[in-house]
């Protein structure tokens, strides 16, 4: 099945193997995502659609580095249901107790751990057919903001939330034909807005940052830039030295943001996101050797290795997969 494209099914599930493969089925969300922690990628999205709202339940089993920009006529947000490990949305501590906005005009990028599993909710205003409904839905959304982000909330509120789409959820899987039916989709659409509704009733705004989120929102934003120079050209640094070179950075500013947003040391960042540039073009490389020399690996051994700790398999299997 080719990526980013569904069966004509009420629900759709789909297993994944790579990351390229699960962000490809968040089509609405443009969303490219890198992998950083090693190992075999497994991951998941089930996905359904009812009037105006289209749910993604999404699992993955790797720390992933995501960027995305939601289609300006759509409100999307996260809820989580596992988040264990280090994460952070647009330079903001995320966790558990909040929502997770990821449309805007800014776009999102997102910092998830290796225990992650989310129920996304993209909602579309303008085919939310009951005109209350949707007029609850409008004044959430200007409630919350134009710009992605984390909303935090008690811990009490949120879990009445997922406890609602955990009830919805498990009512649609099973009967899955169910939101066939107009009426049935309407009162979905209204137990998800309502229920959001609920869970933000004396919500006035996104919350200001707390104590260290300012130092936290700096070292994003160092580690933002950082991605862009090593993605936008193979030209790009190999060594912590010539990354200090290029940021105006000391090593120690480097590696002390570095740890605190990815968890991770800069080289190990730069590495895996060139392995990932790597893999991404190895489905249209005319050979793993000029892939790998592109993106500055020299020493074939160590590349090979290096590969294959990180996706758990080495490039050539990789390469050969694209073309059976």
């Amino acid at each position: 099945m080719e990526a980013g494209h569904w069966p004509d099914e009420a629900i759709q599930f789909r297993n994944c193997h790579s990351v390229d493969e699960q962000a490809a089925l968040l089509d609405a969300w443009n969303q490219t995502y890198c992998q950083l922690s090693r190992g075999p990628f497994a991951g998941s999205v089930t996905s359904f659609v009812a009037g105006g709202v289209k749910v993604l339940v999404e699992r993955l089993n790797r720390t992933v580095y995501q960027r995305g920009d939601v289609s300006r006529h759509k409100f999307a947000l996260g809820i989580p249901f596992q988040l264990e490990g280090h994460a952070l949305l647009s330079g903001q501590t995320s966790h558990l107790d909040a929502l997770h906005v990821f449309s805007g005009k800014d776009g999102f990028e997102f910092l998830s751990p290796d225990r992650h599993v989310f129920v996304n909710l993209e909602i579309e205003p303008g085919a939310v057919t009951d005109p209350l409904t949707r007029a609850q839905l409008e004044s959430i959304v200007a409630r919350i903001g134009a710009k992605a982000g984390v909303v935090n909330l008690p811990a009490a509120r949120m879990e009445q939330f997922r406890e609602v789409l955990r009830v919805l959820l498990d009512t649609v899987n099973g009967t899955p034909g169910l939101l066939r039916d107009r009426a049935s989709a309407m009162a979905f659409e209204k137990a998800i807005v309502f229920g959001l509704s609920e869970a933000l009733h004396d919500f006035p705004d996104i919350a200001q940052p707390e104590r260290g989120e300012a130092r936290i929102a700096r070292n994003w934003q160092l580690v933002r830039s950082v991605r862009d120079i090593v993605e936008g050209s193979p030209d790009c640094p190999l060594s912590v030295a010539e990354l200090c070179v290029r940021m105006h950075a000391s090593r120690r500013t480097l590696q002390y943001a570095f740890e605190e947003i990815t968890g991770i040391s800069p080289l190990a960042y730069m590495r895996a996101v060139r392995l990932a540039r790597v893999r991404k073009e190895l489905v249209h490389a005319a050979s793993v050797t000029e892939v790998a020399t592109r993106w500055g690996f020299w020493h074939f051994g160590n590349f090979a290795g290096e590969y294959r700790e990180q996706f758990g398999e080495l490039p050539s299997e990789t390469w050969r997969k694209s073309r059976s």
